[in-house]
């Protein structure tokens, strides 16, 4: 049922376009009988006349009430399945779904100190950075995912709670019917805090594709909840996708002994 609604939702503009042209139809038909019934001189012709007429306003009020099926579903039943969608979070329904990912084990704690002397040297051995995987680095105990259905907003890239320290490009889909734009919004993950815009306004819908960078070296570090907001031409929300990520300072770069560790520029 709810993939009808949508259906219809997408193909409203056309089934316009064919419901006043079949009634335009219609009220030629009807002009033509009633004319056909005043000029009519035999009893015949006026019973034909008059099926005509009575077929026309028939025909004529279904498609009436046709199209206003079709407006009743595309701006009341597919903006109200949508929202309950969005606030209903993962699990609702096949259009949403939640991003799992596994969770790369934790590197051991390497010292900057560790080294072996050769013929009177110190030989300084790197230190073992973590690997980066296709989303980054994903830390347990992120809170729930938020919406996140893939046909209309969906994140790849973050993962929910992937680790950031330096700029990132956002992959994944911002995509509705009448769709006007999309942005970034951000807020620390705990406290009362509210969602604030980063970024801009992006005007063109992608799907499965980069969305646009966050630079996360202007924020404190910390946890914070990170989503992706669609809007329609009416400049109604009517899709996001919510995750938790972790900034952080970027990790140290290896000095030999004796110096000290670095930021990554």
């Amino acid at each position: 049922m709810t993939s009808l609604i949508f259906f219809v939702e997408k193909i409203a503009f056309g089934l316009y376009i064919l419901s006043a042209g079949a009634i335009l139809l219609m009220v030629y038909r009807l002009r033509r009988a009633r004319r056909d019934l005043v000029v009519a001189q035999f009893k015949l012709e006026r019973e034909h006349a008059q099926v005509r007429q009575a077929s026309a306003i028939t025909f004529g009020g279904l498609l009436i009430e046709f199209v206003i099926a079709v407006w009743a579903i595309t701006n009341l039943m597919a903006p109200t399945v949508r929202d309950i969608q969005i606030k209903s979070g993962p699990g609702t329904g096949p259009a949403v779904q939640k991003f799992v990912t596994s969770t790369p084990a934790a590197n051991p704690l390497i010292s900057l100190d560790t080294g072996v002397l050769q013929d009177d040297e110190m030989v300084i051995f790197a230190t073992p950075v973590p690997t980066a995987t296709p989303v980054g680095t994903i830390l347990p105990e992120a809170e729930e995912i938020v919406g996140c259905a893939r046909d209309s907003a969906w994140f790849l890239i973050p993962g929910n709670g992937q680790l950031l320290f330096e700029a990132t490009t956002v992959v994944g889909t911002a995509s509705i019917s009448n769709f006007s734009f999309y942005r970034f919004e951000i807020k620390p993950a705990r406290g009362d805090a509210e969602f604030a815009p980063i970024g801009g306004d992006y005007t063109v819908p992608v799907v499965e594709g980069p969305l646009g960078d966050i630079l996360p070296f202007n924020f404190a570090p910390g946890e914070y909840r990170f989503r992706l907001t669609v809007f329609d031409n009416t400049n109604m929300m009517r899709a996001l996708c919510e995750v938790t990520i972790h900034i952080s300072a970027p990790p140290p770069t290896p000095t030999p002994i004796g110096g000290e560790a670095t930021p990554a520029p």
